[in-house]
């Protein structure tokens, strides 16, 4: 464990909280995870991935959460993507020198 492991499991944690969706969610198998999802969303659809509890607007279509939701949610998505950019694999291989 390292603090670069740590800033990619924030980014794969912030897309679980803002998402309602679990890295492990039988949607995402394969190659097709969770980051992807939020990756191919962001910045245009985000709202279609961000849990519609959290924007209290669960009775609305995602057109209208688009046309409403503020920057906050798409900074916190962003914020996400940037952390968790390299593949848990690599993050094995670093060295601290």
């Amino acid at each position: 464990v390292s603090t670069k492991t740590d800033v990619y499991s924030y980014g794969i944690l912030l897309h679980d909280v803002f998402t309602g969706k679990k890295p492990t969610d039988e949607y995402f198998d394969g190659d097709f995870s969770l980051r992807q999802w939020v990756a191919e969303a962001f910045p245009v659809a985000i709202s279609d991935v961000i849990d519609s509890h959290l924007l209290n607007e669960s009775n609305t279509t995602p057109t209208e959460r688009s046309a409403t939701m503020n920057d906050q949610p798409v900074t916190i998505m962003e914020i996400g993507l940037s952390c968790s950019r390299v593949s848990p694999k690599r993050l094995n291989s670093w060295r601290w020198k």
